[in-house]
């Protein structure tokens, strides 16, 4: 088997730009000015502070422990057996995540080129990452920084170049078209943000990856927070200020991107939302294999899947991600429709996690002494209380725009999950100490 070189700061910096920084960053600017007006950048800027509180947890556990199952490893060293059986089944849905990148990474390559058929261009990128990550996690990285690189260029150059074009009415707080909707909506703004602020926590599921997993994945985090808030709040105020707000009103990025650019506004949109895209789709891979590998050694999945090839590669589990990933491509499902079928039952993956990391100061006493983001009990269990309003804020938001069809299929799925972690475990076909780190 091939050594696998071990991750260090900068590779898990990569990895955690390219998993928060997203074509909603595209997408979702126009929305929020619909919201809220001009102020829909500073609207931007809170959606990040709110989306970091939301992981602030995340950070903790991770400087703590070295988590060999990342996001899996929380529920099952932390809740009980039962609660980790149903995190591992339902975490399979999030592999849905890859069709959700293909399809939008299709429709900006189609824009460009309309000759091109989108869906193709997505399925030829999710095959490719596929490919490039059973080479091993080194190729991965190494990919994932010069793209990650790519992706904050353009979007720097967006944003620093764009705000030297913006109207300065941008920045008056008085303007009667500053706060168009009031204070609710600005919060309806910051609701529509929220959803593409908070994937950075997901290099944990790297840990094992890690040189030095206790220090650096929660420093992963944080460099990435700072970075997006910067690329994000930028990106946003040239959009609101290049062109009249009511024309930007409702668009995507993409309309301001052409008076910035002009000719050159095709190579902003493969250096910025496609580039963001693939980043993401390169690490979405590991992120989802890490977990399901602990659990199939666990024997929530039957243990040949947990085969891994000489690249150190669990490529059994990477295949099955890969194919669950592109179903709703090869169906033809619209982003929507994804998305729906995505957010409800990711946001109880999250409480289930939070209600784990709530027990780190009594069942890791020494470890989380040793932190070096410890902090008194007080303030952690403020933190959570903050922490768990969020993610409820979250979970509200994502369930409230759901229609009755999509909301009963992701509660059944939960139950469906629910009772195969049960029957598994009276199987005594599981076994969690199998996998302890």
């Amino acid at each position: 088997m091939t050594e696998t070189k071990k991750l260090g700061l900068v590779d898990l910096v990569a990895i955690s730009c390219g998993q928060v920084i997203g074509a909603g960053v595209v997408t979702l600017i126009g929305t929020a000015i619909v919201a809220t007006g001009t102020s829909a950048w500073l609207a931007y800027g809170a959606a990040v502070v709110v989306g970091f509180i939301s992981i602030i947890p995340f950070i903790f556990i991770s400087s703590t422990t070295m988590l060999q199952g990342g996001e899996y490893s929380i529920v099952a060293d932390m809740l009980n057996e039962k609660m980790a059986g149903f995190y591992a089944t339902a975490f399979i849905s999030q592999c849905l995540s890859l069709s959700l990148l293909g399809t939008s990474l299709g429709s900006y390559v189609n824009s460009i080129f309309p000759e091109m058929n989108g869906r193709l261009i997505g399925l030829i990128a999710v095959c490719f990452f596929f490919a490039l990550n059973l080479l091993g996690v080194n190729m991965m990285a190494n990919a994932q920084k010069i793209l990650s690189a790519i992706l904050v260029i353009a979007l720097l150059m967006f944003g620093i170049y764009g705000m030297t074009m913006v109207n300065p009415a941008v920045y008056d707080i008085s303007s009667p078209g500053f706060f168009t909707e009031g204070y609710g909506g600005f919060v309806n703004a910051i609701a529509i943000y929220a959803f593409s602020t908070y994937g950075q926590y997901m290099v944990m599921n790297f840990s094992k990856d890690a040189k030095n997993p206790t220090r650096d994945i929660p420093l992963a985090i944080l460099i990435s927070t700072g970075v997006i808030l910067i690329l994000y709040v930028t990106v946003a105020i040239a959009n609101c200020g290049v062109l009249p707000i009511e024309e930007v009103a409702g668009k995507p990025l993409t309309l301001a991107a052409k008076e910035i650019f002009g000719n050159l506004y095709p190579v902003f949109i493969i250096g910025g939302p496609v580039m963001a895209l693939m980043t993401t789709m390169n690490s979405t891979y590991g992120s989802r294999a890490n977990p399901l590998l602990r659990a199939a050694r666990d024997g929530w999945f039957p243990a040949s899947i947990a085969k891994m090839n000489k690249r150190n590669v669990p490529y059994i589990i990477m295949t099955l991600i890969f194919l669950v990933g592109i179903i709703p491509l090869l169906a033809g499902l619209s982003i929507k429709t994804i998305t729906n079928n995505l957010v409800l039952v990711g946001y109880t993956l999250r409480m289930v996690t939070a209600v784990s990391i709530i027990r780190l100061p009594k069942l890791m006493p020494e470890q989380w002494k040793k932190s070096f983001l410890h902090v008194p009990d007080s303030v952690f269990y403020t933190i959570m209380i903050l922490t768990f309003a969020a993610n409820f804020y979250m979970v509200y938001l994502s369930a409230r725009g759901l229609t009755t069809k999509i909301l009963l299929i992701n509660v059944v799925f939960i139950v469906f999950c629910a009772i195969y972690a049960v029957a598994r475990y009276n199987s005594g076909k599981v076994n969690l100490e199998s996998a302890k780190h």
